[in-house]
Parts: structure tokens; C-alpha cells; sequence
């Protein structure tokens, strides 16, 4: 018995096959979705960052004005000053009782 075989020129494939033209076309718009998706975000939580920044700001300095008028109303001059309206003065003599 003898083997024949036929032998036809093989189809030469030049450039890619289409699935992998679909597929990397596929996986570029992805990844466009999801930069767009990450730059949104960014935006979103630097703007939430800004608000916060300046509501330290602002508590900083109202906490730094009630540190002052504390420091103002404990001062030994306006507390001898009030007592002295609310009728505590020193006592001129000291009486005991026996």
C-alpha cells in the first residue's frame, strides 16, 4: 500500500486575524471608560479635600478667638474686678466667734 497525499499551498495569513483586532479595540475603549471613571474621582474627592481644608481653616480660627476670650475672662483683673461688683471684697476685720 502506498500513501498518497496532496499537497495544496497553504493560504498565507497576512496581518492579524480579526478577533484580535476586535479584541484589543475592545480592551483600549475599556480602559478609556476606566480612566475616565479614575479622572472623575480624582476630581470629585480633590473638590471634597478643598471644602474640608477650608473648614479647618475656619475652625482653627474661631477655636484660636474662643482660646483668646477664655484667656481674657481668667485674667486676675477682671475676676477682681467682678467680685468686687458682685460685693466680695477683703475683710477689714476678723471677728471670731468663742
Amino acid at each position: 500500500m502506498t500513501i498518497i497525499q496532496k499537497f495544496e499551498p497553504e493560504e498565507s495569513n497576512k496581518g492579524f486575524p480579526k478577533k484580535y483586532i476586535g479584541l484589543a479595540l475592545s480592551g483600549i475603549f475599556i480602559l478609556m471608560l476606566v480612566e475616565i471613571w479614575v479622572s472623575n474621582n480624582i476630581v470629585t474627592y480633590g473638590d471634597k479635600l478643598k471644602k474640608l481644608s477650608d473648614l479647618t481653616i475656619t475652625l482653627n480660627t474661631e477655636n484660636q478667638m474662643l482660646e483668646n476670650e477664655i484667656a481674657k475672662n481668667k485674667s486676675l483683673q477682671n475676676i477682681s474686678s467682678k467680685s468686687a461688683e458682685l460685693g466680695f471684697s477683703a475683710p477689714e476685720s476678723i471677728q471670731y466667734i468663742r
